[in-house]
């Protein structure tokens, strides 16, 4: 069976990676017994998917490792993930932490984010919140939805770096924008509470929209209360806005 967790983030990678998977398995693996690293992580990603081959963690394994050593930052991220999940190789995380660090000082997003996250929560790292709010920054200039809502986050709890108001909403809305339901919730508070913006009730209720229409259930419970406060012109308005932003239809 097909790890989520593997799968998952293969495909997160894939969005900032320019790797191709054209190549047939016998040129893929001629290539990668050649030593070709770009061969030997995407050989290794066919077997950690299934993909025209068994799944075969123990292949994937090696190939990520051969690739890894070479300095390939896909593969050295995705064999930091076979250690922390224990897939195809006992369970370390001061491997796994050694391998993401590698792929992340090469500026590889998910692994930076990765890494935030173990530093934030001490999952596998001792808890260390400047360093979380260090990876956090570098995966959110980077465009990461994820990590641009975890560092408003750090910047509204003041964890890792001083409170900012300012700087929370600004990276709540960067996050927001791209469909993440947490920065639209949290958006939708920093405006409801004037915490960081001014405050504006009915720019609030487009923002718990769009995070209620993803499951959100306390952005759910700020609506109610909402409508008790805002004239149906105000929500009519604000429900118009919200649906203009397509994340409603998608789901």
């Amino acid at each position: 069976m097909q790890s989520k967790w593997l799968g998952w983030m293969l495909s997160v990678w894939i969005v900032f990676s320019p790797a191709v998977w054209a190549e047939s398995l016998a040129d893929l693996t001629k290539q990668a017994e050649l030593g070709d690293a770009v061969a030997q992580t995407d050989l290794g990603s066919k077997y950690a998917l299934g993909d025209g081959v068994a799944i075969n963690y123990h292949e994937a394994e090696k190939w990520f490792r051969a690739a890894a050593e070479h300095g390939d930052p896909l593969a050295q991220y995705m064999l930091g993930m076979m250690y922390a999940h224990g897939e195809g190789l006992p369970t370390n995380f001061k491997e796994a932490s050694k391998w993401f660090l590698k792929a992340a000082q090469q500026g590889d997003v998910p692994a930076q984010l990765t890494l935030g996250l173990m530093y934030a929560n001490g999952d596998g790292l001792p808890r260390h919140y400047q360093e979380a709010f260090k990876w956090f920054r570098k995966a959110a200039e980077s465009g990461h939805s994820t990590a641009q809502a975890d560092l408003g986050l750090m910047y509204i709890r003041g964890e890792g770096v001083a409170k900012n108001s300012n700087e929370a909403a600004k990276w709540f809305r960067l996050s927001a924008v791209q469909g993440n339901a947490i920065a639209q919730y949290h958006l939708g508070l920093c405006y409801f509470e004037g915490e960081g913006v001014e405050k504006n009730d009915q720019e609030a209720y487009v923002w718990f929209a769009l995070a209620s229409a993803q499951g959100d259930a306390d952005a759910h419970e700020f609506l109610n209360k909402l409508e008790t406060e805002l004239t149906p012109e105000q929500i009519a308005a604000a429900q118009k806005r919200a649906s203009e932003w397509g994340f409603i239809n998608k789901i």
